[in-house]
C-alpha cells in the first residue's frame, strides 16, 4: 500500500515526460512509424498492469488501470490494422494483419513490461522513487492519449459490425 501511496503522489506531482518508459513523442497519434507507436500503447500497457498490482488494495482503481490496459493493447493492435487498411484493402491483406497485430498485441506489453521492471530491480529500494516518478509521468502520458486511444476502439467496433472480424470460440 505504501508504494501506492508514493505512486499517487508522483502521479500528481509535476513530472515531466522526459523522465518516462516511452521513447518517442508523447502524442501517440503523431507517430508516423507504425511500430514506434505500437511500441508507445505497448508501453501503456505494461505501466497500467504493473499499477494494478501496486493498488491491489483498491479494487475500483485496479479495475480502471486493467480497462485502460485492454483499451491500450487493443491500440497496440489496431495501430498496424489502421496502417494496412490505408495501404492495402484486400482481405488477404487484413487477415494477415490481424493475425500479425493480434500477436503483438501480447508480445510488446510483455516485453515492455519485463523491461520496466527489470529497472526497477536494478534501482533497488534506494531507486523507488526514481522509479515510482518515472512510472507515474509515463501513466500521464498515457492517460492523455486516451482519445487517440478511443478512436481505435471505434474502429475496432466498426469492423466487429461490419464482419470482417469474428470472434473464436
Amino acid at each position: 500500500m505504501r508504494t501506492a501511496i508514493l505512486l499517487s503522489l508522483a502521479i500528481a506531482s509535476h513530472t515531466h515526460a522526459q523522465d518516462t518508459y516511452l521513447n518517442g513523442d508523447t502524442s501517440f497519434r503523431s507517430i508516423k512509424d507504425v511500430n514506434q507507436q505500437a511500441e508507445s500503447w505497448g508501453t501503456c500497457v505494461a505501466a497500467y498492469e504493473i499499477a494494478t498490482t501496486l493498488y491491489e488494495g483498491d479494487p475500483e482503481q485496479v479495475k480502471k488501470f486493467q480497462d485502460l490496459a485492454n483499451g491500450a493493447k487493443l491500440s497496440v493492435i489496431m495501430t498496424h490494422v489502421s496502417d494496412s487498411i490505408e495501404k492495402d484493402t484486400s482481405v488477404e491483406a487484413f487477415d494477415a494483419t490481424w493475425a500479425y497485430s493480434k500477436t503483438l498485441g501480447d508480445s510488446i506489453p510483455a516485453r515492455r513490461k519485463s523491461s520496466i521492471l527489470a529497472e526497477a530491480e536494478k534501482l533497488g529500494d534506494k531507486g523507488l522513487e526514481e522509479y515510482l516518478l518515472r512510472l507515474a509521468a509515463t501513466l500521464k502520458v498515457c492517460a492523455s492519449n486516451t482519445d487517440a486511444q478511443q478512436t481505435y476502439i471505434y474502429l475496432w467496433r466498426s469492423l466487429v459490425k461490419s464482419g470482417l472480424l469474428t470472434f473464436d470460440k
